[in-house]
C-alpha cells in the first residue's frame, strides 16, 4: 500500500510521538528519573588510568563532582583546565572530583592528559557500564554534583566554567 505524501508524515509523526510517549514511560516504570536529582547516586568501582580501582562509595561524607567525557568531545577537553582548578582550590574542604572517560582504550586518555594534566582521579568506562546504565548519560560532558549524603543534588549538561562565580557557590553551599 503506497501512502501520499501527507498520510506518510503524518504516519512518521504519529510513529515520532508514540517512540517518545515509550520511552517516557518506560524511564518512569523503572524509575529512574531523567537527572536523578534527589536520588542516591548509583555506586560503581572503576579502574583509574593508573589501574587502581576506585569506588564512589569510599568519598561518602565528601561533596562529589562526577564528570563523564571522552576525548573525541571538545567542549569536554575545554572544560578540564576549569574543573582542575576547582579542585585545587576546594580539595582542602572536602571537594573530590572523579573524571570518567568513556573512551575504550587508556591510551587516547594518557595522550591527552599529557597535553592537559590534572590532578584529580581519571576513571576508565569502557563500554559505558556506568555511565549510560547507572546514570543515563547520552550527552558529554555531562556533570553530576553529589552531596555530603550521597544524593544526587544537580545534573550539569555541557561544558561548564567551573570557576564561574555561581557555579563555586553552588558547589560550596554543599561543604
Amino acid at each position: 500500500m503506497i501512502l501520499k505524501k501527507g498520510k506518510a508524515v503524518r504516519a512518521k509523526r504519529t510513529l515520532l510521538i508514540a517512540a517518545v510517549i515509550l520511552i517516557v514511560a518506560s524511564a518512569a516504570a523503572t524509575g529512574h528519573s531523567a537527572d536523578l536529582a534527589g536520588e542516591v547516586a548509583p555506586d560503581f568501582t572503576l579502574k583509574s588510568i593508573r589501574g587502581s580501582d576506585v569506588a564512589l562509595s569510599s568519598y561518602k561524607g565528601k561533596v562529589v563532582l562526577l564528570n563523564f567525557w571522552s576525548v573525541w568531545c571538545m567542549p569536554c577537553r575545554e572544560e578540564l583546565p576549569s574543573m582542575n582548578k576547582l579542585y585545587l582550590k576546594y580539595k582542602d574542604n572536602g571537594l573530590v572530583v572523579l573524571a570518567v572517560s568513556t573512551d575504550d582504550d587508556t591510551e587516547s586518555v594518557d595522550k591527552l592528559l599529557i597535553k592537559n594534566p590534572v590532578d584529580f582521579p581519571v576513571l576508565m568506562d569502557a563500554g559505558m557500564k556506568v555511565s549510560k546504565r547507572k546514570y543515563h548519560v547520552n550527552a558529554e560532558p555531562t556533570t553530576f554534583l553529589i552531596g555530603k549524603d550521597g544524593k544526587i543534588i544537580r545534573k550539569y549538561f555541557g561544558s561548564v566554567d567551573w570557576m564561574d562565580d555561581a557555579v563555586q557557590k553552588e558547589i560550596t553551599a554543599h561543604f
